[in-house]
């Protein structure tokens, strides 16, 4: 759906205008990581006196929305200097109040992925998106401008957090535990960190781009992360977020944590790898089909980005790991070292335009995961081998898969909807095939896993998961 009405916004809004709400994002970005303050994953990893974490919980997001909503109003003049960009004072004031609001519904969120609840999540999440993309548009329509995407934001938040607070059915009391509130604190404060320095590290391209290169950059590189990002990146969060809770619950079982921990990764391969590679290639037909021709610049990019999310896609897989182990503070350490490579390299890469940065995404991507991997795979001590067997399955049926794309839009020539429609034929029909008569047991025990889901009244503690040698 957020696909669907970013491609409606592209058509009816400039590059330039995506490029000055991108400016609001990093900064709001920034001061939702202090607004959550490491709540919610307190929350998930507790396992006990919940009510007492919770109030402790809300009652701090109270505080730290309103004191983030001030301090939006105090550095949006500054904000503007840095970008020189004038407008961005009055966008970033008006949107810093999906702060305050968003942290009403952050305990009720947090409640509902702790227990599991996703098909009681699902709810708010729906309808804040189509209520805020149903907005944005009708804005736009309406000749509002930049101003329909911020409008859209703050209403669709508004949506998300009144529906979340009906279906959780959770109020606040004023049961609190002083020992309770200073675990929830630490361990809030090491994800606070964390978070910072995760933001940091997403938005240091945002950050190059739009200082040096300016707003219609911004805007086309925006775009060109923000397509695939709705679809790699999404799906990567989703599964992280169901994933951190049954982590959590096989924190004394070590077998049953490392067969989750591969299954996790090996699934993951398998969906996100032809997804990554599969955007590559077919960018060049659909941004000019569904965006316009004025999107045309942004097709370079996406198609790099694209390739470069599904590799950083596997280095998200030990983050959670070590979250569920009530370990968040390996990741700090971790990003002591990332965030000077990656500034190093994205400065340089600024030279040749966003089509630098975005390659540049690709090199990062390599270095960051085989960090995250190495380090993970010492500290729980697992075999690198055991992470290699993971992804063989989708990386070998991803490179055929390239390969047999690649020949036919050489061989055909292809363009417009007729080549796309063909080039996704043809891929997913080779994806398919080529895993199914390599690992049919993976597919099998896919199908099994997806069947119980759907189609059956399954608890987490009765799906269970192998590991394949």
């Amino acid at each position: 759906m957020t696909l669907l009405t970013t491609i409606i916004l592209a058509r009816l809004l400039l590059p330039e205008q995506f490029g000055l709400m991108g400016y609001c994002l990093i900064v709001i970005q920034y001061l939702d990581i202090i607004n959550a303050a490491g709540m919610e994953s307190a929350l998930i990893a507790r396992r006990d006196h919940i009510e007492e974490a919770a109030n402790a919980a809300f009652i701090v997001n109270i505080i730290l929305g309103i004191l983030t909503f001030g301090t939006s109003w105090l550095i949006s003049p500054s904000i503007a200097f840095f970008f020189h960009e004038e407008q961005i004072i009055t966008l970033l004031r008006v949107l810093a109040l999906t702060l305050p609001i968003s942290s009403l519904g952050m305990v009720p969120n947090a409640l509902l992925q702790r227990d599991l609840r996703f098909r009681t999540k699902l709810i708010p999440d729906i309808c804040r998106n189509i209520i805020k993309g149903g907005a944005s548009i009708i804005l736009a329509l309406s000749g509002f401008g930049v101003w329909s995407l911020v409008l859209g934001q703050i209403i669709g938040v508004v949506t998300g957090v009144i529906v979340a607070w009906w279906v959780t059915g959770w109020k606040p009391t004023w049961n609190f535990h002083p020992g309770i509130n200073r675990v929830i604190m630490l361990y809030g404060i090491n994800i606070l960190i964390l978070d910072f320095a995760g933001v940091f590290s997403n938005n240091i391209d945002y950050l190059f781009v739009g200082r040096i290169l300016g707003t219609t950059a911004l805007g086309y590189y925006s775009m060109a992360y923000r397509i695939p990002e709705l679809i790699i990146v999404s799906l990567n969060n989703v599964v992280g977020i169901v994933s951190f809770p049954a982590l959590a619950k096989t924190q004394s079982d070590y077998q049953g944590m490392r067969a989750f921990y591969f299954s996790y990764i090996r699934y993951l391969s398998i969906i996100v790898f032809p997804i990554g590679v599969g955007l590559s290639l077919t960018t060049p037909f659909f941004i000019p089909l569904f965006f316009s021709s004025k999107w045309e610049p942004a097709i370079v990019p996406t198609a790099l980005i694209s390739s470069a999310m599904a590799i950083m896609a596997i280095g998200y897989v030990p983050g959670v790991l070590y979250k569920a182990i009530n370990r968040p503070d390996i990741l700090n350490y971790l990003a002591l070292v990332k965030v000077p490579i990656m500034v190093v390299i994205l400065f340089f890469a600024t030279r040749w335009g966003i089509n630098g940065v975005a390659t540049s995404q690709i090199f990062i991507g390599i270095i960051l995961v085989t960090l995250d991997t190495i380090i993970a795979n010492f500290i729980m001590k697992y075999q690198l081998i055991d992470l290699i067997k993971a992804i063989i399955p989708g990386s070998f049926a991803t490179i055929i898969m390239g390969g047999v794309l690649i020949l036919i839009n050489k061989l055909f020539a292809l363009e417009g909807l007729v080549g796309l429609i063909l080039m996704i034929f043809f891929g997913f029909s080779t994806y398919a095939t080529t895993i199914l008569l390599t690992n049919r047991e993976t597919v099998k025990e896919g199908l099994a896993i997806f069947k119980s889901a759907f189609f059956a009244k399954a608890h987490p503690s009765n799906i269970e998961i192998t590991v394949h040698d």
